[in-house]
């Protein structure tokens, strides 16, 4: 059984673990952006199954393409969960914004 991550742990290998946590944050992210479009994506052999391309997405990334958790996240995965974090919530990124120099007039949705 995967345990929670610990504040000792936490303290102790800080940089490890926020790693790990972000590197799960992602791999949450294309799941459910890949759920998103599941049956409204197709090629000249039919529906397209997004299940088989997460492993294809996931290998291709690199660290500079990482998107950082939104406050809040909390994995599904309990061995990258924090012992004093609750439950997850159902997972809904952040919308990216849209700004016009520095004034931002709405947010848009992935």
């Amino acid at each position: 059984m995967s345990m929670a991550i610990t504040k000792e742990s936490y303290t102790d290998l800080k940089e490890y673990w926020d790693y790990q946590r972000l590197l799960e944050y992602n791999k949450e992210l294309i799941r459910y952006r890949l759920k998103k479009v599941q049956g409204s994506v197709f090629t000249q052999f039919g529906e397209l199954n997004t299940a088989s391309m997460f492993d294809n997405i996931w290998y291709s990334i690199g660290n500079e393409d990482l998107e950082k958790p939104h406050e809040g996240w909390v994995p599904e995965d309990k061995k990258y969960r924090f012992e004093w974090e609750g439950k997850p919530k159902k997972f809904l990124p952040p919308k990216p914004a849209i700004y016009v120099g520095d004034k931002k007039i709405g947010e848009f949705e992935i």
